[in-house]
């Protein structure tokens, strides 16, 4: 079970920030490839996500809940889980975020999750890929993120939005990660010399 952190910093303050993320349905709109379909009550949610990585494609119908609400702590728990009926791939995942102050007017986000994968793309899941798609889902947020809160009103902050993350980039983003950590085991034994 793949256990994920990330974490960002946003120059908004910290009030506006937990308000964003306590809006769920304009949360969903910066998420990359994931789409609301139903508010079912009880801080529950059904919607669609589809990933495409490379030959794979993979379209999870599920439902998210929300479990923990820490107002005072500014901390939020959520499970979902989800199924791809056309390939038998099957997720499930527990995720919490946290947003604590960061220097006059900033705030930061870190976010924990623990996923568990089942079927094809439980293989590809493995090691560090699933940390590299973790980190281009949340690169891709924040970015929608900050257009959000920095837009100038409710319309122009409606009209913004994530794009679907396709397997062309997160091909790109995978092997420019996988490159960095090539490189860096390269020069490994060239720093460690004095």
């Amino acid at each position: 079970m793949p256990e994920i952190t990330e974490s960002f910093i946003t120059e908004h303050p910290l009030e506006r920030v937990w308000q964003f993320f306590q809006n769920v349905p304009e949360v969903v709109t910066c998420m990359p490839g994931l789409a609301l379909t139903e508010e079912t009550g009880d801080m529950s949610y059904r919607g669609v996500v589809t990933v495409r990585v490379g030959p794979i494609s993979a379209t999870f119908e599920g439902e998210a809940t929300i479990v923990e609400t820490d107002a005072a702590a500014h901390r939020c728990r959520l499970d979902a889980k989800g199924i791809d009926k056309r390939g038998g791939n099957r997720a499930a995942a527990s995720v919490t975020y946290e947003l604590t102050p960061h220097g006059a007017n900033g705030t930061e986000v870190t976010l924990r999750g623990e996923i568990k994968l089942a079927g094809a793309l439980a293989q590809i899941g493995r090691g560090a890929i699933i940390h590299d798609v973790a980190h281009a889902l949340t690169t891709q947020f924040v970015d929608c993120l900050n257009a959000k809160l920095a837009a100038a009103g409710e319309d122009e902050a409606g009209s913004i939005g994530s794009q679907e993350l396709r397997g062309g980039r997160l091909l790109f983003v995978l092997f420019r990660q996988s490159l960095k950590r090539f490189l860096a085991g390269l020069l490994r034994p060239f720093r460690a010399r004095p």
